[in-house]
């Protein structure tokens, strides 16, 4: 008899056992990566600008009104807007939350839940109000919002995690190392380039005048009676602008040299970019004039910097293979997901 209720009560200790395993498997959880979940607030804090991706996307397709009742919901060809969002929210819900788990096994930081993250997020926003009130330099806002916050720590951790690898995971032996000096040398003698540039400079009338104003200048060229010939022939009021740009002595960050970097990047001498944003509601074709590119050094002079490349490529690709193998498990919570869980 003693046999019998013991065998009993193992059995039910097994049942009950095998279902308190369901539940920390995480199918009551919204979601969850590798052991650790990821909270219905911090997807929906994720989510967020996918929404706007998502309702920008329907609303270029004809018929479709974004904002009539139910269009979250409503699925065509089995798909809803929904599902988008949460197709686009997904894989960097992964990410984000394989980033907080690398940094925790690897000491880096001790709790990855997100009810710490808000705690941090008040102490943040505590301490800066703290530092106005003592006449301390503050950079940013006053006051972060979550989304602030969320993305400011993401930040500082994910390049915190990309360190801790390049030195302590990372491995270069030396013949990889001469391996990828080619690699190296190509890239930065694409990228790195002097440059004389003629700018066309027109007011932004939509795309059809940008493509006239490309064709005539592919045609035509650039000279000194370009804005009489051009306003002539296509209507286009213009001026022209001279630009010398060296890509090696570019200073601080500014964001409409930048755009004429990327635009001429591509091009060769006597060839003409495609129009680009100038300034506010002017738009810029650039013809190049000539452009040399700058020569890279040898593996001696310049190994130190190839080595740190090949570093960072490296740490880069280990941290996404580790995330890659974190097991995602999704509870009904995530099926569930509304529009306004979002937005609230």
């Amino acid at each position: 008899m003693k046999k019998k209720t013991a065998l009993l009560f193992f059995i039910w200790f097994l049942i009950l056992e095998c279902l308190a395993g369901c539940a920390r498997q995480g199918y009551s959880c919204f979601m969850e990566v590798g052991d650790y979940e990821i909270s219905k607030e911090e997807y929906a804090l994720l989510a967020y600008d996918n929404i706007a991706r998502t309702a920008r996307e329907y609303g270029a397709k004809e018929g479709i009104d974004v904002n009539a009742p139910g269009f979250w919901e409503q699925k065509t060809d089995g798909v809803s807007p929904m599902d988008r969002v949460r197709e686009l929210t997904d894989g960097e819900a992964v990410r984000q939350k394989g980033i907080q788990i690398l940094a925790k096994e690897n000491g880096m930081i001790d709790e990855i839940g997100y009810e710490v993250f808000l705690k941090q997020y008040q102490e943040e926003n505590e301490q800066r109000k703290q530092m106005k009130e003592e006449g301390k330099v503050l950079y940013g806002p006053l006051e972060l919002s979550v989304s602030q916050y969320y993305s400011y720590r993401q930040s500082q951790l994910e390049q915190a995690l990309e360190e801790f690898t390049e030195q302590k995971i990372v491995t270069i032996g030396e013949e990889e190392l001469k391996a990828y000096y080619p690699m190296v040398k190509q890239a930065e003698e694409k990228k790195n380039f002097q440059a004389k540039l003629s700018l066309v400079i027109f007011e932004d009338a939509g795309e059809e005048q940008k493509a006239a104003v490309e064709q005539w200048i592919a045609v035509h060229g650039i000279t000194d009676d370009l804005p009489v010939l051009l306003a002539e022939e296509t209507g286009v009021s213009a001026s022209v602008e001279n630009m010398a740009v060296d890509t090696l002595e570019l200073g601080k960050e500014n964001l409409l040299l930048d755009r004429v970097v990327q635009a001429v990047q591509e091009a060769e001498a006597g060839e003409v970019t495609p129009a680009i944003e100038y300034t506010d509601g002017m738009c810029a074709v650039a013809a190049v004039e000539s452009k040399e590119y700058a020569a890279f050094g040898s593996y001696d002079t310049e190994r130190d910097y190839v080595e740190y490349l090949l570093r960072e490529k490296k740490a880069r690709e280990y941290i996404a293979d580790e995330i890659s193998r974190l097991e995602v498990k999704k509870g009904k919570a995530w099926e569930t997901l509304t529009y306004e869980d979002i937005i609230k």
